[in-house]
């Protein structure tokens, strides 16, 4: 159904400006009842769609007895939309095909052109590709022919359907791409029509695993979407643009997206669209470490689909919350979900989200220990992989049953299928998948086969080091020297020892690395979450507003009611006055727990206060504060000094690249500064692109070398692929200023002095800066 959504919307568009012909003087009364049915079934939504195929169906029999052509033409393409609507894919085909040969017959090119386009996609609907292909050369030179854009779009848009239903998903964008050129026109069918093409687009870049053209085209569906004010498409896109940031690894990113379309279907009626906005932003929310969020986000869609007994999204969120209680490590509660999946009616689930759950299942038996059940499970999966031709992850169940063969000391078995799942990596030419199994398969040989063991690490090791593998490197290594060692080569074992500790190291710091950056947007979801919460609050206090204006004589009312409340409140104080001791103990120990957990967030609160929410830098309130207390001191520190640094050329970045890629330049700019001062030193954002640095207990001296060490690193440095330079002025406390504002006004007049001298300079404050006259800096 989802090639009909957008191609009869248009359909029925250009079917509204067909020429109607006047049919002859006798039979006026009747062409009127046939073009007032034919009316009231076009527009008449509310109405049944039954109801609406019967008063079609009754026009259609009108225009025969009086031999209208147009009319019938016309009957026969509403009823091609309808009935397509019922899901009665044969009658679709019946109705699109006569009303074709009717404009035909008519010599009316363009409706011809659109009825046969309907006609063919009901048989992409029905699986019919050969017919649709034959179909589509014939339309074709018509529609060329006649040459208007929209019938060449729609007919260029069923081609690129039926190569896509052929999983032909190169050949589907080619056709795609050139109907996006043909739907040019500004009205709101067209450009939604252009939409959906779009979305198709990333759709087919999906399958084919190329992420970043997946990403550009859902954000440019979606900036059409915009533009139309289509709400509810502009939070499905949504959605789906958030997982394509996923795949990508852009977390943060994704996390807005994803909770922009929640917050869009907050507004509008479509739950299913909902639920998978929920699930979507419960996995980015696994991504990034909150597994409580997660877990709150996907239990909301997993109810939603059990009250309306929906099997695919039971099963798939289920295996969703399997997935987290796997990450928390409860592995009793993880199988439990995924066992709910597999206890799923099998014709009611996809196969690949059963086999995922069995997959999965077979994990946590194995390593529980559980090798019968764990087998049977892996097995199961393995033969739907085998079925569907997913070579990829049957490379994964033959190495799950290898590990599950090898714990049993069943080393020919396990033997077997580490060499069946090396041989499906190699196929699929997957580097990846080949060095999850060569490890495990090379642990187990060492007892063996020693030599054979030793010459898979190595390929193991060779293709690690080539990917940047560095877990499976290190394991690579830990094998190797395992394996020199049994063999009595000391020197080689000793070198592989050696090669292990550095690497130890390295891993250590990516994961010091790795937890920053989650907490940081585990951080950025919380002021995400905050921001909405904020909204939503100002939403109800906006409508509560409008009620009491509207509804002053409701508002009197319920004042009655609440006097009346009153009076019963106090009929039944003594009540009252008894429970309150007991109510004073419960408020005591909530009240404690509150306060713990209020102290935890208030922590927070003020980390998130203190600080720029772009660039995690100290905000100008941290700035002055530390200032005003510096020179609080008595007496006024000896050393101290001030830098004030702007990004060169900050304003063009932004014009030729975007906001997007500006934000991303500061950010990463702010880390390099931030990476080149001392633990007691100050980098706050001073506003736009500019920062301040405080640098306690510093001579001017120093501070030079700190900027110059600074200037350099932003200018050696590449953000986004963009060279970037940046300007730097320099104070110290020795040039007799008094206040916090006068050495930051020494500051910005030597920066404006290197920026004057070109830009990408380091500048010293002194006594002839004060004399000129202060400009207008610019940007």
């Amino acid at each position: 159904m989802r090639i009909f959504v957008f191609i009869l919307l248009l359909l029925s568009v250009s079917m509204s400006n067909a020429q109607q012909v006047a049919p002859p003087s006798q039979d006026k009364n009747l062409s009127q009842q046939a073009n007032t049915l034919l009316s009231k079934a076009r527009v008449s939504e509310k109405n049944s769609l039954q109801l609406r195929i019967e008063w079609a169906n009754k026009a259609l029999q009108l225009s025969e007895n009086f031999e209208d052509l147009t009319i019938n033409a016309q009957a026969h393409f509403l009823l091609g939309k309808l009935t397509s609507q019922a899901l009665d894919n044969d009658a679709t085909q019946q109705h699109f095909l006569k009303a074709s040969k009717i404009y035909q017959q008519l010599n009316d090119t363009e409706n011809y052109v659109l009825s046969y386009a309907g006609f063919i996609n009901a048989l992409i609907e029905s699986k019919q590709f050969t017919q649709a292909d034959t179909a589509i050369k014939k339309l074709v030179p018509a529609a060329f022919q006649h040459g208007e854009a929209l019938p060449i779009g729609i007919i260029l848009n069923a081609r690129g359907d039926s190569y896509y239903e052929q999983n032909k998903y190169d050949l589907a964008i080619v056709q795609y791409l050139m109907a996006v050129e043909y739907l040019t026109g500004d009205d709101a069918s067209t450009q939604r029509l252009n939409g959906r093409i779009l979305v198709k687009i990333a759709q087919a870049y999906k399958r084919l695993k190329a992420r970043e053209k997946t990403a550009e085209y859902y954000q440019k569906a979606l900036a059409v979407f915009t533009d139309l004010n289509d709400t509810r498409s502009m939070a499905r896109t949504l959605n789906t643009l958030a997982e394509a940031e996923r795949y990508l690894g852009h977390l943060v990113l994704a996390l807005d997206f994803a909770l922009r379309s929640l917050s869009l279907h907050n507004q509008i009626d479509d739950a299913d669209g909902q639920a998978k906005a929920l699930m979507g932003a419960g996995i980015i929310y696994r991504h990034i470490g909150r597994y409580e969020q997660s877990l709150k986000l996907i239990l909301q869609a997993h109810k939603y689909y059990k009250q309306i007994n929906d099997a695919t999204g039971i099963a798939k969120t289920s295996n969703q919350i399997g997935h987290i209680y796997f990450r928390l490590e409860q592995f009793d509660q993880a199988h439990s979900f995924f066992m709910l999946t597999i206890s799923l009616a099998e014709n009611n689930v996809a196969p690949k989200t059963l086999a995922t759950a069995l997959r999965e299942s077979a994990i946590i038996d194995w390593s529980k220990g559980n090798y019968t059940s764990a087998l049977e499970l892996a097995q199961k999966a393995d033969t739907i992989y085998r079925e569907s031709g997913d070579r990829e992850m049957q490379s994964v169940t033959q190495r799950i049953l290898a590990n599950v063969y090898r714990d049993q000391n069943n080393l020919s078995k396990a033997h077997f299928h580490y060499q069946a799942s090396l041989s499906l990596a190699t196929e699929i030419s997957s580097e990846f998948y080949q060095v999850k199994t060569l490890i495990p398969f090379a642990a187990m040989l060492i007892e063996t086969n020693i030599e054979e063991a030793i010459d898979r690490l190595k390929t193991s090791l060779t293709l690690s080091l080539k990917n940047g593998y560095k877990d499976y490197t290190l394991e690579s290594y830990r094998y190797l020297r395992l394996a020199e060692k049994s063999r009595g080569n000391i020197a080689a074992s000793l070198e592989y020892a050696e090669k292990e500790i550095a690497l130890t190291e390295l891993i250590q710091e990516d994961i010091n690395n790795n937890e920053l950056a989650l907490e940081k947007a585990k951080l950025h979801s919380l002021r995400l979450e905050i921001e909405l919460e904020t909204l939503r609050e100002k939403t109800k206090l906006d409508k509560l507003e409008l009620a009491r204006k509207n509804n002053e004589i409701e508002i009197a009312q319920q004042s009655n009611e609440i006097a009346e409340l009153q009076l019963i409140k106090n009929r039944y104080a003594s009540v009252a006055l008894a429970l309150a001791l007991a109510v004073c103990l419960i408020l005591v120990v909530l009240t404690y727990r509150r306060f713990v957990v209020s102290t935890k967030e208030n922590q927070e609160l003020d980390y998130l206060a203190t600080r720029d929410p772009l660039t995690n830098c100290f905000n100008r309130r941290v700035l002055f504060d530390s200032m005003e207390r510096d020179f609080a001191k008595s007496p006024l520190p000896v050393e101290y000094c001030v830098l004030m640094i702007d990004i060169d050329h900050f304003k063009a970045i932004n014009d030729n690249y975007g906001h997007t890629i500006g934000d991303s330049v500061l950010c990463n700019v702010a880390n390099t500064l931030q990476n080149c001062v001392r633990q007691d030193d100050v980098v706050a954002r001073f506003g736009g692109e500019e920062f301040c640095i405080l640098l306690p207990n510093t001579i001017s001296q120093q501070a030079l070398h700190i900027a110059e060490t600074m200037r350099k690193a932003v200018q050696d440095s590449r953000f986004e692929s963009i060279e970037v330079t940046c300007s730097v002025g320099v104070t110290s406390i020795r040039f007799k200023a008094q206040t916090p504002s006068e050495l930051i006004v020494q500051a910005d007049l030597a920066l404006f002095e290197s920026k004057s001298l070109g830009r990408n300079k380091v500048t010293l404050w002194n006594e002839s800066l004060a004399e000129a006259q202060d400009p207008v800096r610019k940007s």
